[in-house]
This record gives C-alpha cells, sequence and structure tokens, in this order.
C-alpha cells in the first residue's frame, strides 16, 4: 500500500493497515486492543509516520528482532515508542526501561519517559546516523567537529565501562549512534545491554570508527590518522587497565584532547 496520512489518532491503531505496529509479525485481536488503551492511559494522543523504514508500507523509526519503534504525539511531547513484537526472543521492555533509566542518570542515551511489559515511551532523537554524518561532513572546520563528537561518544563508552553496563552492540554504531541535530551523539537501542565488568564499550566503539569499521578509512581520513598501530596499542592497554589514565591514550591515540 501507497502510505497517505502523515498521523493516525491513537484510535485508529485498531483499523488495518495499522494494527500491524502493535501486533507485528501477526496479528492478535485482544493484543491490539489491549495495548491501545494502554498507550491512551500513557499519554499517547497521535502516532505520527515519521521515518525511513517501511513496514507494510507504513514509515516507522525502525525494525528490529525485539521491537517495532514508531513516532509519536505525547503528553511527553514528540516521542518514540518501541512496542514489542509478538515473535520477540523475550516477554518483556522492563530489563531494557531499566538500562535506560540508569544510562540517563549519566546523561547516555534517549530520555525515557514511560515504561510498561510491552511498550516503553522514551525521547524522539532527531538526527542522523553516524555515518550519514561522516559521509557529508566536508569543508572548514570539519575535522574539529568530527573529534568534538568522537570525544563525546568515546566519554560515553567510557562512563558504561566504569558503571559495567555492556551495550554489547557498539562494534556496529552504525545502527545504534545517531547524531542529533546540535551534533550530539546519542547510543540507542539498549536492548541487548546487561551488566559486565569485563566487557568493553569503548574498545568496541573505537576499533569500529577507528579500525576495521565500513566508515574508518573516511573518519581516519578527516583527522588525518595514518597510523592504526597506536590506536591498537592504546586500546589493549585500556582493556587490561579501564582507568582514566588508560581512557586518556585512547583519545590522544586519535588526537583527541583531554
Amino acid at each position: 500500500m501507497n502510505q497517505e496520512k502523515k498521523s493516525i489518532s491513537v484510535e485508529e491503531l485498531k483499523m488495518e493497515p495499522y494494527r500491524i505496529l502493535l501486533s507485528y509479525p501477526n496479528i492478535i485481536d485482544e493484543r491490539v486492543e489491549r495495548l491501545v488503551r494502554e498507550l491512551a492511559k500513557a499519554g499517547v494522543s497521535k502516532i505520527l509516520f515519521a521515518g525511513k523504514t517501511r513496514l507494510d508500507g507504513l514509515n516507522v523509526l525502525g525494525k528490529g528482532c525485539t521491537a517495532i519503534v514508531f513516532a509519536a504525539e505525547t503528553v511527553y511531547g514528540k516521542a518514540a515508542v518501541k512496542v514489542l513484537r509478538v515473535d520477540a526472543n523475550r516477554k518483556t521492555l522492563e530489563d531494557e526501561a531499566k538500562f535506560l533509566k540508569t544510562v540517563n542518570l549519566h546523561n547516555i542515551g534517549p530520555k525515557l519517559y514511560y515504561t510498561s511489559r510491552e511498550f516503553i515511551i522514551m525521547e524522539y532523537v532527531e538526527g542522523k546516523k553516524i555515518s550519514e554524518y561522516v559521509n557529508e561532513l566536508k569543508g572548514r572546520g570539519a575535522s574539529r567537529r568530527l573529534k568534538n563528537i568522537i570525544k563525546a561518544m568515546f566519554e560515553q563508552a567510557f562512563k558504561l565501562d566504569q558503571n559495567s553496563i555492556a551495550h554489547c552492540e557498539l562494534s556496529n554504531p552504525l545502527k545504534h549512534i545517531i547524531i542529533d541535530n546540535n551534533e550530539r551523539p546519542v547510543i540507542i537501542d539498549f536492548e541487548s545491554a546487561t551488566l559486565n565488568k569485563k566487557y568493553s564499550n569503548l574498545t568496541s566503539l573505537a576499533q569500529s570508527l577507528f579500525i576495521g569499521g565500513k566508515i574508518s578509512p573516511k573518519i581516519r581520513k578527516i583527522v588525518n590518522i595514518k597510523d592504526k598501530e597506536k590506536i591498537v596499542s592504546a586500546l589493549r592497554e585500556y582493556k587490561m587497565r579501564r582507568d582514566f589514565e588508560s581512557f586518556k591514550k585512547v583519545l590522544e591515540s586519535v588526537k583527541i584532547n583531554f
């Protein structure tokens, strides 16, 4: 189908073709009815068809193995609503919400507004995927702007490490970091997060951005890094020590001053 409406009321989620947003991939009538009531009670008034992902002809913010994410008008303002898939490998989104609530205390991730078993309402982050941002970055000041963003990303990853929170997906930042309209990097999707004292978010992120990721050659070119060995060495030391001094050495290895 071709999507015509740009928004619908929360009650219209009971109708075709919109029901799929609440019960994907299989329509369960009872589930749709119940979630419409719960969303309305939680302060959702309209569903907004935004985002580049298509789901049965509807524009949504994201479609993953665990959930569907769509934009909405709510009592919190414009927000993102994440709804558990019918065939998800878990019964609830409550664990993800707990991690999101925790990282919010450190100014990491989208702000969490509302939690239930089968959906969460959180900040709608408008911006670009990091790959889009880097590929479009050019002109005077490009290196400085990118360094500021990388520093902010690394600081967030370091905070996660210090609190033993493993995001577990930062080896693929292209899908899990958005650069918002204020050039602030936002780590999203904490659905795979876990407590793990040995996991290194910073190492995973830095290796992808500077060593072996799809956009690492472009990033090294913009930042003017020709030797990867210094970065590898700094990351190796950080993975063993995971302290502030080794963190600073990682920043220095990519030509960023703390």
